[in-house]
């Protein structure tokens, strides 16, 4: 699959972990069954968890970081002692931008989209309405017209996320869900709507009400979130247990304008790789 190195300023064509597995449990009827009742609950999470967790994953750490050109040059530590702990490794990273502009609050692959009329959202070859993301919990009519983040961390990303400006919580929530895995393959299972997830409202300081959701996916362990009720800019907002994961932002009309480059990647349908900290879009003046 094709993304756009933005730091390179290059396509790359991005290597997809564990692809011939994929293939058979999203494209044969067999491994569809293998879905439904084992592999997607998380009763299977839970096990490649403590499997995870366990000192004899060790061994998968140093051929991983090779195969994916993984860089450990910004990790607090080298010293693993399973593959989950460098799975949720914690990172530095260097934060340069502007109090006016907004940061990527994670690495991954992000895409932006428009909040469309009816509050109907356009995820790749999905449609989505705002408030399937939030299982009905928040009322959202105030965010037709604005913007939407799409943040895709692959298994090779650093797993924590940030804040991505000061400000305090109004109200978070879990909504429970299945496991299936965020990349392309499942476009039609609707992934954002269906798999477990974590939702904030926050008021910040530079960009007004916003609305973050952290999104499980396939072997995903868990979503876990520090009990904050007020944050700065790069405090650490929590991190996903072993697997790949989501992130969506939801912003209100004539609050963001979106940098150049990602919006016409986005329109293109080309994600774009960014890292913590990272300027994404400024404060849209009014």
């Amino acid at each position: 699959m094709k993304i756009y190195d933005r730091a390179a300023k290059a396509y790359r064509e991005e290597k997809q972990y564990g692809g011939k597995s994929l293939e058979f449990l999203y494209h044969t009827v067999m491994g569809r069954i293998l879905l439904k009742v084992f592999f997607c609950r998380k009763v299977y999470s839970n096990l490649n968890g403590i499997w995870m967790r366990s000192s004899f994953s060790v061994g998968r750490i140093e051929p991983f970081v090779r195969e994916y050109g993984v860089d450990l040059s910004a990790c607090e530590k080298n010293d693993f002692k399973s593959f989950d702990d460098f799975f949720t490794r914690k990172c530095r990273w260097n934060c340069n931008a502007r109090a006016q502009e907004l940061i990527a609050p994670c690495c991954g692959r992000l895409t932006a989209y428009g909040i469309d009329k009816g509050l109907v959202l356009r995820i790749k070859d999905s449609v989505y309405t705002l408030p399937e993301l939030v299982d009905n919990r928040l009322e959202l009519s105030q965010y037709e017209g604005g913007v939407c983040l799409v943040y895709r961390l692959a298994l090779e990303d650093c797993h924590r996320y940030y804040f991505c400006d000061d400000g305090c919580v109004l109200r978070t929530g879990e909504i429970a869900g299945v496991l299936h895995t965020v990349r392309p393959i499942s476009k039609e299972y609707r992934v954002f709507s269906r798999n477990h997830r974590v939702y904030t409202l926050m008021q910040t300081e530079h960009f007004g009400d916003m609305i973050q959701i952290e999104v499980g996916a396939l072997q995903i362990g868990k979503i876990n979130n520090h009990e904050l009720t007020e944050f700065a800019r790069m405090d650490e907002k929590g991190y996903f247990s072993y697997g790949g994961s989501t992130i969506i932002q939801l912003f209100l009309p004539g609050t963001i304008s979106v940098d150049e480059d990602i919006r016409k990647h986005s329109d293109q349908g080309v994600e774009i790789l960014v890292s913590a900290g990272e300027k994404i879009a400024k404060r849209q003046v009014r």
